[in-house]
């Protein structure tokens, strides 16, 4: 075991220490609707899991006998900028308390690769699955700790936990061995890399693709990072987690009714056809249930029936859950939900999932495949009921190709009859829990109180998808020639505005857009090719010249060139017309506020400036220590509230309280335009 440290200290196991804030649900909560929603209440909510909706992104862990299920809560607290973290496990029936095993540790963010760079920041928080032990008394996980991610072990009954393996580079998973007494573990290893990295340091770094100089001024390791395995023997643990059969050797699992079949819900789509293959079975799926790309499925022990999960409706604004029968050569619909069904893990014949709705965040449920029953087992917002929300109302339309779409229309809980409130945009998904748009910055619900009507756009599918094409590179020229998917998109999103306004539900002289990363783009080439908006808040930005095709490095250059950018030699009129800021910055009054990560700003200061040599009314602000999402718990309610004030100007004529700011925006509004802005 070179390099591996145990931390298995003989003194007793120091019970998990109080948080200070409230991680796990104090009780129930008796009064229901009586307050309307802030800001710091949306950020406070207790999650389960990535805030994203891919199927494996949950880390919802069944127990061997199906009886239990672990999960981590997280809970954020912008006064100390930190996040509570609690490993729980809770009877998958729903009965009894659910019981802290672990408590404490830091945020693990998720790094992904990106143009064969990594680790690559993402801001999004990592899904902790904790893998039960054979015997079904200890849980393994990981936890971050002083900024280094270990492995632990949990005694699942609540009488502990322990680091057990820590080293010079993070761990990135943990797995009980099958029938040997010790525990794998996995580490990032990265020695050999540093010591490159240093000693190039000395001579100066070669720019290469290595680099993405918007995100930082040091080329990032190539991507995938070399790993090393350790193996940590079960006998040197508190023997408190373990029995002594354990030890000596593993327990018989009990096998589970059903048996999920691997799915990427990350790649490619994958077919019912597909999973058949794999599972050995000989026959077609029969009816248009079986079309379409497939979630998540299950296989019966008996191989008899199979379970699958799917995007289904009008724009696929739905999920439903399907039994094949193959014995009997029928498909039945067994649960069906406009939100979303995430993670299920079977529990003997029972499924146990993560379920959220428009207007209830996440919680974890058990269905019934063979009934679609569901029964609550853990809800980690009880408190959630007090709150007086704004009702929602999905809306249909389709655009001038013909492709439909949908949103979900949010109106201030106080409506009347007659009453047209200003309208705020959210892009560019709507799906489960509506919080803040996709990377969570606009506030949805507290939007709402404040007296305005929220659209949560989902944009159509890519004008590309209805074409046959034989490479990625084939399908980014399609969607990118003449900006065809950015106008298809265009014209749902004025076809979505127009719905609302055909129903009398907001104000045609008040309305605002946001958005990040895609979101972004949609806002840009809507302020550039429309006059649709009188306000406006954006997280990211901005597709320039020299933003994609330089301040990306080259990974980022290659990839925008394959989907049909020009060169940067090539000052491609034309095709920037309809796209780049700083050339239209003469043109765009629009009120822009911009929230940033430090991690990304520099992309932006091509377009911040030609705003301002105009002066055009543009705020900026950049946050530190940040990625494309946002995740320190203090800069996201300060974004949620500063976005609230930015849209309560210029659309209310409300004046914020700081002296500062308001000068500011005060000064923006009054600001004359230049004679430049005046001639076009």
């Amino acid at each position: 075991m070179t390099g591996l440290l145990l931390a298995l200290a003989a003194s007793a196991i120091t019970p998990p220490a109080q948080p200070s804030c409230t991680d796990v649900p104090q009780g129930g909560v008796s009064a229901v609707g009586t307050r309307l929603m802030t800001s710091d209440d949306l950020a406070r909510l207790r999650d389960i899991g990535e805030p994203t909706y891919a199927q494996s992104t949950v880390g919802l862990s069944v127990s061997p006998d199906g009886r239990q299920v672990a999960f981590q809560i997280r809970q954020a607290d912008p006064i100390s900028n930190s996040y509570c973290l609690s490993l729980m496990v809770m009877a998958t029936d729903g009965h009894g308390e659910a019981r802290i095993v672990d408590r404490g540790g830091e945020l693990i963010l998720r790094h992904d690769p990106q143009w064969g760079l990594g680790p690559y920041p993402s801001g999004n928080a990592k899904a902790i699955k904790a893998e039960w032990s054979p015997d079904g008394r200890s849980l393994a996980f990981l936890k971050q700790v002083n900024g280094q991610v270990q492995a632990w072990v949990a005694d699942a009954s609540g009488g502990g936990s322990r680091a057990v393996a820590t080293g010079p580079s993070n761990v990135v998973a943990v797995k009980w061995a099958d029938n040997a007494p010790f525990l794998d573990v996995t580490f990032e290893d990265l020695t050999a890399l540093k010591l490159a990295d240093a000693e190039e340091a000395r001579q100066g770094y070669h720019l290469d693709d290595r680099f993405a100089p918007v995100t930082r001024d040091r080329p990032f390791f190539r991507a995938p990072l070399p790993l090393r395995n350790e193996a940590v023997p079960i006998s040197q643990f508190p023997t408190s987690f373990f029995t002594r059969s354990q030890v000596g050797g593993s327990a018989p699992t009990p096998r589970p009714h059903w048996l999920a079949l691997d799915i990427d819900d990350h790649g490619a789509d994958v077919s019912i056809a597909e999973l058949a293959r794999k599972a050995g079975i000989g026959r077609n799926c029969p009816g248009n249930a079986c079309n379409g790309r497939i979630l998540a499925a299950w296989q019966a022990a008996d191989r008899q029936s199979l379970l699958f999960l799917r995007r289904v409706g009008r724009a696929n604004g739905d999920m439903a859950l399907y039994q094949w029968r193959i014995d009997k050569g029928e498909v039945i619909e067994r649960f069906k939900t406009a939100g979303l069904l995430l993670g299920c893990e079977p529990a003997q014949d029972m499924l146990v999932c993560a379920q959220e709705e428009a207007k209830r965040p996440r919680r974890i449920i058990r269905l019934n495949p063979q009934t679609g029953a569901t029964h609550l087992v853990f809800d980690p917002n009880p408190e959630f009921k007090q709150f007086r929300l704004g009702p929602v109302r999905r809306l249909f339309w389709s655009n001038d190709r013909g492709i439909e779409t949908y949103g979900d229309l949010v109106l201030p809980p106080e409506t009347r009859k007659g009453d047209k409130p200003p309208l705020i945009v959210a892009t560019y998904r709507s799906r489960g829990f509506l919080r803040g748009g996709t990377g969570d910055e606009y506030p949805i619900q507290p939007l709402a109180a404040r007296g305005y009507a929220v659209l949560s756009f989902d944009e159509p599918r890519d004008v590309a998808s209805f074409a046959k094409t034989s490479s990625r590179a084939e399908y980014g020229a399609i969607n990118r020639k003449d900006w065809a998917n950015r106008r298809s998109i265009q014209s749902s999103l004025e076809a979505g505005i127009a719905t609302v306004e055909r129903l009398g539900l907001s104000d045609p002289k008040r309305r605002a857009i946001t958005g990040l990363s895609e979101g972004a783009s949609i806002l840009w080439f809507s302020l550039i090719n429309s006059n649709l908006f009188a306000a406006a808040s954006v997280s990211s930005c901005c597709e320039e010249p020299i933003s994609s095709m330089a301040l990306l490095g080259e990974g980022g250059a290659n990839y925008f060139q394959a989907a049909g950018y020009p060169l940067l030699s090539d000052n491609d009129q034309p095709f920037w017309a309809n796209m780049s800021v700083s050339r239209n910055a003469a043109k765009l009054n629009t009120p822009v506020l911009l929230n940033l990560a430090d991690g990304e700003y520099l992309h932006s200061l091509v377009s911040i400036r030609a705003l301002r040599f105009f002066g055009q009314p543009v705020d900026a602000y950049v946050f530190p220590d940040e990625q494309h999402i946002k995740w320190q718990a203090a800069h996201r309610l300060a974004v949620y509230e500063r976005n609230i004030a930015w849209f309560d100007f210029w659309l209310k004529g409300i004046v914020p309280r700081d002296a500062e700011t308001a000068k500011r925006w005060t000064m923006l509004r009054d600001r004359k335009p230049t004679a430049e802005n005046k001639a076009s």
